[in-house]
């Protein structure tokens, strides 16, 4: 057996004594919250999420002297593309990449919005409640940085960061706390920004402020100037689209209101049992019965209010796309951490723990983070971190980029595909500009979302809707006008077949005699993957005979 010498022994024991003093939970805590902070730096890695893309591609168009919903054709609202000029106009000034400086005002958006937070639980908590005061901050943070994963930067994600701090300022208004006017008026603005995003937003704060307002009546809610804040925040926007950008009513929302619904519509069983929307639509209802009857929490309800927004959201959009059911997926996170806290601080940690009057907070510490490496577990069950990034080198993405950076000699290319990815983030990392004002053939996919019994496989120009036709006028009027160095088409048109027959994009295209002239200047350079790559053969400069 070994032996230890005397001389060792002072020091083992000390080295003993000092582990045992140490606040392993602080410790561990203060891991996981760098864990959750740190966690931002994937997201500077490539690629930048497709949708994000596109808006930064459209805002930097707008910038640059292009015309809203004109040049640049998109559906979402004016106020989407104003919050995507910040980082455009920063990285004009900087020099940086806009892609970069999305990542950088998100983090500062994220870092502003958590601080807030912790602001308001540490005013409105009691020191008893040292459950909710370890685990709802270190919760807030990975739902507003980790969750989101490879929906980071989405329109529903930028909601969430503006509109959390309001969810836990509503409690306090429900509670008839004391709360500074001043974060009131800043919590309110911002949480009007983040639910005129999109129109389907509006059922979260309407919810919310109608609970408020059967707790506290008329007369506290007309004097109450958060909700003052956000119509101002939701007028100032109307104003902003009707006399700035009014083409949004005229071009973008009849064309949506046309085709939008036919694409990747998805009717409502397939979305109540679909990956995304299914695990809320079912966990949040169960959860509301603690919430609602047992706690009795104002912070539970209004959590569970703002969830059943969100969903109502998800559901309206119809897709049951990924980033439409992650604030509902959020916020049933939040509300299960809400209950569990206040069980735990009024039902689990006894009176005893509290000792001169301050709580012992060893073992809320330790409970926070144990559960919060719950969830990590779980989310990583669930998805693969950064799996984009981890595979980006592998990707179709970098290898196209460098095709386009070597063969688009003069900037500009036109994309002719359903989707927007992978030319979506690749042009915004090429600094390359579309020649068609719509990001994909996405309006195609609606008009021919159905092949009727003898239909043609091509609607004639004298039969196409209005918008339609304006599709294929445009792509080929700018075609011929702005001659692209490239023509990426894309093999699969995301069409139905049509009497045994393929949809092809240069065939529709071609029977616009515009199209059809400039076609002729270019050839095939390559197949690439499910793409068709053509150049434009460079005009031969003339030369001056010598005098």
């Amino acid at each position: 057996m070994t032996q230890i010498s005397p001389i060792d022994q002072p020091e083992t024991t000390a080295t003993r004594k000092w582990l045992v003093r140490l606040d392993w939970s602080r410790l561990l805590y203060g891991f996981m919250l760098l864990l959750c902070s740190a966690w931002i730096i994937g997201y500077f890695f490539p690629p930048l999420n497709h949708d994000t893309s596109v808006l930064l591609y459209i805002s930097k168009v707008w910038l640059e002297g292009g015309k809203l919903y004109v040049d640049a054709i998109d559906m979402n609202t004016p106020l989407v593309f104003v919050l995507h000029l910040l980082p455009e106009a920063l990285a004009k000034l900087t020099g940086l990449p806009g892609t970069t400086m999305l990542i950088l005002c998100l983090a500062a958006g994220i870092a502003a919005s958590y601080t807030t937070c912790r602001w308001v639980l540490a005013g409105s908590l009691d020191p008893a409640h040292a459950t909710a005061d370890a685990l709802l901050p270190l919760l807030l943070l990975f739902l507003l940085i980790v969750f989101p994963n490879q929906t980071f930067g989405q329109r529903e994600h930028i909601m969430l960061v503006l509109a959390m701090p309001y969810l836990l300022v509503a409690s306090g208004r429900a509670q008839r706390e004391v709360l500074s006017r001043r974060l009131r008026i800043i919590t309110g603005l911002l949480a009007g920004l983040g639910f005129c995003i999109k129109p389907y937003f509006i059922a979260i704060p309407a919810l919310v402020e109608l609970y408020i307002l059967s707790q506290r009546g008329w007369r506290a809610m007309l004097a109450d100037v958060v909700p003052w804040c956000m119509l101002a925040v939701g007028v100032g926007h109307a104003l902003f689209a009707v006399l700035v950008t009014p083409e949004y009513f005229s071009i973008a929302l009849p064309i949506a209101r046309e085709f939008y619904t036919a694409v990747s519509d998805t009717d409502w069983l397939d979305l109540i049992t679909g990956p995304h929307l299914g695990p809320p639509s079912v966990i949040l209802p169960l959860l509301c019965i603690p919430a609602w009857l047992a706690i009795r929490s104002d912070l539970a309800r209004i959590v569970s209010l703002a969830g059943f927004g969100a969903l109502f959201s998800a559901y309206a959009q119809g897709k049951g796309w990924p980033y439409q059911s992650m604030p509902a997926q959020a916020l049933t996170l939040l509300l299960a951490a809400v209950i569990i806290a206040h069980v735990m601080d009024h039902q689990v940690w006894p009176r005893r723990t509290i000792t001169g009057g301050q709580p012992r907070q060893q073992g809320p510490r330790l409970f926070a983070a144990a559960l919060m490496l719950l969830v990590f577990y779980q989310e990583g069950l669930h998805t693969r971190p950064f799996f984009k990034q981890l595979e980006y080198a592998n990707s179709e993405v970098p290898r196209l980029l460098h095709i386009i950076r070597q063969e688009a000699y003069n900037k500009r290319i036109l994309v002719l595909s359903p989707g927007i990815y992978p030319h979506f983030p690749i042009i915004n990392y090429a600094d390359m500009r579309m020649t068609m004002r719509f990001e994909s053939m996405w309006v195609l996919q609606g008009v021919y979302a159905d092949c009727n019994e003898l239909a043609p496989l091509y609607n004639p120009p004298e039969a196409m809707s209005r918008g339609e036709a304006f599709v294929f006028r445009s792509v080929a009027e700018d075609f011929y006008k702005k001659k692209p160095a490239l023509l990426i088409v894309d093999k699969v048109a995301g069409i139905p077949r049509c009497q045994d027959e393929t949809f092809n994009y240069l065939d529709y295209f071609s029977r616009n005699p515009l199209f059809a002239k400039r076609l002729e200047d270019y050839d095939q350079l390559m197949e690439f993957d499910r793409y068709v790559i053509y150049k434009r053969r460079q005009p031969v400069p003339k030369v001056t005979p010598a005098s």
